[in-house]
């Protein structure tokens, strides 16, 4: 079992010319949900941020994650899709049912890589979780 965290700061840029849903965060793989952090950035003259929010997702609910580069390492983007879309309903710039989320720094692309691994262990481990409460459930039913 894993026991140490992976985190990765990400940005999702304003849709709008003013900048006022600029959106900034923290992706955090924790051992029962991938827990999504996030807050709008301060504005040069307004102070906007406030505290961030973190929305658990369940590692059932994670479709795919995935990174994308353009010209080798420039412009890294982790795409993160998920199977139900309420999950990320109420974070703006985000797509029904996923989100597109920039990342930066020079090590992004192997951390967003690294990130990526413990997920998909999260979910295989879930997943055996959840069958072995099932199988549980039907040796109490069976009586055995």
């Amino acid at each position: 079992m894993l026991t140490d965290l992976s985190a990765l700061a990400f940005t999702i840029p304003a849709r709008d010319a003013l900048g006022r849903e600029h959106v900034e965060g923290k992706l955090v793989a924790a051992e029962e949900a991938l827990q999504f952090f996030w807050r709008f950035r301060e504005r040069t003259f307004k102070r906007s941020g406030g505290d961030m929010k973190m929305i658990p997702i369940p590692y059932a609910n994670v479709e795919s994650v995935s990174v994308r580069t353009t010209l080798l390492w420039f412009n890294p983007r982790l795409l993160l899709k998920l199977s139900d879309p309420r999950s990320l309903q109420e974070v703006p710039g985000t797509e029904v049912g996923g989100a597109t989320l920039m990342l930066s720094g020079r090590d992004a692309v192997r951390d967003a890589r690294a990130l990526i691994k413990l997920v998909e262990f999260r979910q295989a481990d879930a997943e055996a979780q959840a069958r072995i409460s099932r199988l549980s459930e039907l040796e109490k039913e069976r009586g055995l």
